[in-house]
């Protein structure tokens, strides 16, 4: 007797790789992410707190009234004075401030890549979940098939009602299965809307579509002299050691001496007296132990200019390496997977008796097992690809 119903064949079809709305709906959500506007704002007020401090102190006004003995007289003074380091500090203090204005703007670059990548990453994350719930979903109608063919049967005589329960049972974990994997995809798409602004995400997930955007993984191949002079986070480590020079000559200067220039007038017993005077700081006595500080951030920031570059090569080295394994490892499931005829084989003896439902069911869960670690590679494949594409 042959069933009146066909499963999973459908499910077991190739998934293609081509280009769609995936980098329209990715510069989208970049675009409405608060976080750049946020850091862009932190860096304006950092700038104008270190201009604030590079600039003359406010004029010191003071006043003294003494009261004398009778028959002596009262004494009034006042003074206004000004004081201000050595010319040089505030020069070098300016090209430090210009040299962290461009730090500031590397790191934001670094962090606007950090942040496509995150919302890259997203996307693909909800790519997979979509692929593997139309899957599910697919297994489930197949099953609800199944279920509503082995009712009438076990109704009629011609199948028992063993082969129904089992029928039922595989439904309801199918759906249990297609219920977490929604429950996966709300996490995703409300992660989204956080990154997106708050602004709703659905009509961006719909334009994004199912299927993964196409990168050839040659072109992504990592190179340490083309991530020196591309990656804004190197970058930005070298604007630092250029501006953290500047400091050093700061503090190197700040162990010139200041000055304070005062007016004074002062009113006694009837007469007026008017003059100035000039003060000198001597900071060289307590301020060795800052320029020693400042020389050692140097070094510092140049050491950290170098493990910058050599941490990302190597991530990337170690991302390029994994997507080629698992390039490799695709091409050997494709063989297998895209193939129907091992499903086709185990319907057709389950029509014909040669199996029962329980050993069908078995063999078919099998080659699902199957399927899913194919899709479980597809996506970590294209996971390894988006972070290569650090810099797109």
């Amino acid at each position: 007797m042959l069933r009146k119903f066909s499963i999973f064949l459908i499910c077991l079809s190739p998934i293609g790789s081509f280009a769609s709305d995936f980098d329209e709906v990715l510069s989208t959500v970049v675009g409405n992410n608060l976080t750049q506007k946020s850091i862009l704002a932190s860096d304006i007020a950092s700038v104008a707190e270190m201009k604030a401090e590079n600039t003359l102190e406010a004029p010191e006004f003071s006043y003294e009234s003494l009261w004398g003995a009778k028959g002596i007289g009262d004494k009034r003074n006042f003074s206004i004075s000004q004081s201000f380091d050595w010319p040089g500090v505030y020069a070098a203090r300016s090209k430090a401030i210009k040299k962290s204005e461009n730090a500031m703007q590397y790191l934001r670059e670094s962090s606007l890549l950090e942040t496509r990548m995150e919302v890259r990453l997203a996307l693909i994350d909800m790519i997979n979940i979509r692929q593997r719930i139309a899957t599910t979903r697919k297994i489930c109608d197949g099953l609800s098939s199944m279920v509503a063919y082995y009712k009438k049967a076990a109704e009629e005589g011609q199948e028992t009602r063993l082969d129904y329960n089992k029928a039922v049972i595989e439904h309801v974990n199918a759906v249990r299965e297609l219920k977490t994997l929604m429950s996966d995809s709300a996490v995703i798409a409300s992660s989204l809307q956080s990154m997106n602004g708050g602004h709703d995400v659905a009509p961006l997930i719909i334009k994004l579509g199912v299927e993964y955007p196409h990168r050839s993984l040659e072109s992504l191949r990592p190179d340490r002299e083309t991530l020196r002079a591309k990656d804004p986070a190197v970058a930005a480590s070298r604007a630092a050691v250029e501006a953290q020079k500047e400091l050093v000559k700061v503090e190197k200067r700040s162990l010139y001496p200041g000055f304070s220039v005062a007016y004074l007038h002062e009113w006694e017993m009837g007469d007026n007296f008017n003059g100035f005077s000039v003060s000198i700081t001597l900071p060289f006595l307590t301020g060795r132990s800052k320029t020693k500080a400042a020389s050692l951030r140097l070094d510092a920031q140049r050491l950290d200019e170098e493990m910058s570059l050599i941490k990302i090569a190597s991530e990337l080295q170690g991302e390029y390496d994994v997507a080629c394994e698992l390039r490799e490892l695709l091409r050997e499931y494709r063989g297998v997977i895209n193939d129907d005829s091992n499903i086709e084989l185990l319907r057709k003896a389950l029509d014909s008796g040669q199996i029962n439902f329980l050993t069908y069911m078995q063999e078919l869960n099998y080659f699902l097992s199957a399927r899913r670690d194919f899709l479980e590679a597809h996506y970590r494949y294209h996971i390894a690809v988006a972070r290569l594409q650090r810099y797109e």
